[in-house]
């Protein structure tokens, strides 16, 4: 029998509106949230949580078994169904987030049984605890051989969490080439977003010190690492990511770096040591902030605010976000490149028993940004 046309294109319509939009969603306002914070002092825990300031929750972390075998270890204390109810009550979704030891992910990854159960095992735990979707943090693969089979490990579990029904995204390196190769052909089709990890372009394991989570590249910066800008622009055009799956990131902490001249190409003599660089998280920046020794300076080539203290005897150099320079991020990943959304590293490490500073200039800014404020942007460049 042959339809009439307009009965046919009704029909052709109405199956596309059925097909699940994998990528359609408002935009993101979504926070790591460690399992162990409940033991912070102070404690942070589902009841802490200011559900109405965000959309997804990723709950960090479950990992793959030692024994590589495809089983789970899953930390003790690990669920809160309060986390889940509290969230689903609030409008806000719950991913799974599943990371652990890199070598653990290759071996299971290449073996088409182990990769399985695995991606088995994973979808059985989320589905039965009511989460609504998975996160991987594998950091990260290392070759095209460990990018494909990665991208079969997330084909394996799309096929047991169907789009439409359950997220799946992956945390993804802000330098890919230089830190993490990927599959971005086979994962992209395959994803919901993706939560580009864009900090840690300075630390321990850089020769020079630098700025944690700049916003713009400073051509003062020894290493070229690397900031949100460039992530933002080699994503959208050499992995050719749709703008909107990607979550660009910041950091509620920072480092602290040594203050003496290592580098003789250093613009700034202040700015180029590194012993060690601990973390710092934001709480204690204010701590530093409150103690009157440490000027607050801002980097207007980076974008980034820094701590001073030239009178340390170490460690005299610190980096970090502030509300103000964490606003501004939003507002370019929104307003100014128009991607899916934000997200922090990690949800309690502004958390200073009484407010959340970073959460709620990331919250103001976003709904700023959401509602289609274009007099709110980041500063020019």
């Amino acid at each position: 029998m042959t339809l009439p046309l307009k009965t046919y294109v009704a029909a052709l319509i109405l199956g596309f509106a059925l097909i699940p939009a994998l990528h359609a969603s408002s935009p993101r306002l979504l926070a790591y949230y460690e399992y162990s914070d409940k033991y912070n002092v102070p404690p942070y825990d589902a009841s802490t949580i200011p559900y109405h300031q965000l959309t997804h929750i990723v709950h960090s972390n479950i990992a793959p078994a030692s024994a590589a075998d495809g089983t789970l270890s899953i930390p003790s204390g690990f669920l809160e169904p309060n986390l889940i109810s509290h969230a689903h009550a609030a409008g806000v979704e719950v991913e799974l987030c599943v990371s652990g030891d890199s070598n653990l992910f290759v071996k299971i990854d290449a073996d088409a049984g182990l990769r399985a159960t695995f991606a088995q095992n994973i979808a059985s735990f989320a589905i039965a605890n009511g989460y609504d979707g998975v996160d991987f943090d594998y950091e990260v693969p290392n070759d095209k051989n460990q990018a494909t089979d990665f991208t079969a490990l997330i084909h394996d579990l799309r096929d047991l969490m169907p789009a439409g029904q359950y997220l799946i995204s992956a945390a993804v390196s802000s330098s890919p080439g230089g830190y993490g190769i990927y599959d971005f052909a086979g994962m992209t089709p395959l994803l919901d977003f993706y939560n580009v990890m864009t900090y840690d372009f300075h630390g321990a394991w850089t020769n020079h010190s630098g700025h944690n989570s700049p916003l713009y590249l400073s051509p003062l910066d020894p290493g070229q690492e690397g900031s949100l800008d460039t992530s933002t622009k080699n994503y959208l055009s050499l992995y050719a990511v749709p703008a909107e799956q990607i979550n660009l990131g910041t950091a509620f902490y920072g480092y602290a770096f040594d203050l003496y001249q290592l580098w003789a190409f250093c613009a700034d003599d202040d700015l180029c040591g590194n012993a060690g660089a601990p973390s710092v998280t934001y709480v204690q920046v204010e701590q530093f902030l409150a103690s009157g020794k440490w000027p607050e300076y801002f980097d207007d080539l980076a974008s980034a605010p820094y701590l001073l203290n030239p009178n340390a005897s170490t460690y005299g150099f610190i980096t970090y976000d502030n509300p103000s320079s964490t606003a501004a991020k939003v507002h370019y990943a929104l307003n100014k490149r128009h991607l899916g959304g934000v997200f922090m590293w990690e949800l309690s490490q502004d958390y200073n028993g009484h407010q959340q500073p970073l959460l709620n200039a990331m919250h103001s800014a976003f709904v700023q940004s959401s509602a289609g404020d274009t007099d709110a942007v980041a500063p020019p460049h």
